[in-house]
């Protein structure tokens, strides 16, 4: 049976300020939708500590007037009281920007769209925009799944300079940022006891999981030359989702393969990026290279299903016996 529980792994409070959430007219009219939201949202916050503001916007296209307020008060969360031009100003320029009226209309249309994004001038900012959340509200599972997802992200990005480009050593690659997130996710959603979370690895192998093929054995069997860390390769290629699967695995080999404490890998790293920079937080926390790493992994991620799943295995096995 399912079941809520508290993060194992517990963070000091880093923010006072409780996430938002604004639900449009027209959904969450049992609660559902919200509950098995805040069922993930909880147990990340618990497991990484509250960063924010973080606001989550779950939509649809049943009340244009409701819409059209919730995205007022999302321009009003932007205001910066220090800037020279007024709020009225700068809420007038924010709803009027390109991006945000595509944005409400594919709310209005009920395109499904959305993810995370942030503010990089202040007031620095999270949010979690869900164009159409009734497939959520109808999927309790990818609900809570996409709440934990999204939230290892605000922990990341809270711990980044945005502003650079993802190969700076300021930055977290594109397999790192999605990777580790889709193996938080995965991992913590056993947790909860709503997944397999060994099976939902393999299935990244095989089939591509809820991400989409190619899957990562299709992947490699089509594909010779690539390079994790590579983000013009992912930029340009046919097969950009791969490196979500690729950075789980990758996760993967550092907590179980190389035995790095889950906390570090997911986690504690991540404070030193801002200080000394991503390469020498990396090699700090994990005691490998980023270079070591990358040419370790390779191997590794080139075996069968059998064999790595047979190195996962034992290693946890060696590891809960230790």
């Amino acid at each position: 049976m399912a079941g809520e529980e508290e993060s194992k792994t517990t963070s000091k409070p880093t923010s006072k300020v409780a996430p938002v959430l604004l639900v449009a007219d027209g959904l969450n009219t049992d609660g559902s939708l919200v509950k098995n939201y805040q069922r993930g949202l909880r147990y990340a916050i618990a497991y990484f500590g509250n960063y924010g503001p973080y606001y989550i916007y779950l939509l649809g296209p049943d009340s244009e007037p409701s819409v059209r307020e919730i995205y007022r008060k999302r321009a009003m969360s932007r205001v910066d009281s220090n800037a020279t031009a007024s709020a009225k100003q700068q809420i007038d320029e924010f709803l009027k920007r390109p991006n945000v009226v595509a944005e409400i209309n594919a709310v209005l249309s009920g395109k499904g769209e959305g993810g995370l994004t942030w503010t990089q001038e202040p007031p620095v900012l999270y949010e979690d925009v869900t164009t159409n959340a009734k497939g959520r509200e109808k999927d309790p599972i990818e609900n809570t799944w996409g709440a934990l997802h999204e939230y290892h992200h605000v922990f990341q990005m809270a711990h980044c300079d945005t502003k650079q480009k993802r190969t700076s050593d300021k930055h977290i690659n594109s397999w790192m940022a999605e990777g580790m997130a889709t193996y938080s996710s995965a991992k913590f959603m056993e947790d909860l006891g709503l997944v397999d979370f060994k099976g939902y690895m393999l299935e990244l192998r095989k089939s591509g999981g809820n991400i989409g093929r190619p899957g990562i054995n299709e992947f490699l069997a089509d594909t010779k030359e690539w390079q994790l860390h590579n983000e013009d390769y992912w930029d340009k290629g046919g097969s950009a989702q791969v490196y979500y699967m690729l950075g789980a695995w990758a996760t993967a080999y550092l907590i179980h393969v190389q035995g790095i404490d889950e906390v570090i890998v997911l986690k504690d790293w991540y404070h030193d990026i801002p200080r000394i920079g991503k390469s020498a937080a990396f090699k700090k926390h994990i005691g490998l290279s980023l270079a070591d790493f990358y040419e370790k992994f390779d191997a590794f991620i080139r075996q069968s299903d059998d064999e790595v799943m047979q190195i996962v295995l034992q290693r946890t096995k060696e590891r809960e016996s230790s």
